[in-house]
């Protein structure tokens, strides 16, 4: 058993690959699945997008008065 687990998650990029490969056969059995965790994501994120946003536009603005492309 300690193989197979060091076989597929012995390393940080096996680790990802393999939790990438079960995520996508999750999401092919019950679609649901991706629906949720999306709209979880965006529920989650949405207080962040209006300060991220103003920040944005002052470097934008800053970056605009002095010239520089």
């Amino acid at each position: 058993m300690g193989t197979w687990l060091r076989f597929f998650f012995g390393t940080p990029q096996r680790f990802v690959t393999t939790s990438v490969a079960i995520g996508l056969v999750l999401v092919v059995l019950n679609p649901n699945i991706l629906n949720i965790a999306v709209n979880r994501m965006v529920y989650a994120l949405s207080p962040l997008l209006g300060p991220a946003l103003a920040i944005c536009i002052v470097f934008a603005g800053i970056k605009m008065i002095l010239g520089k492309k």
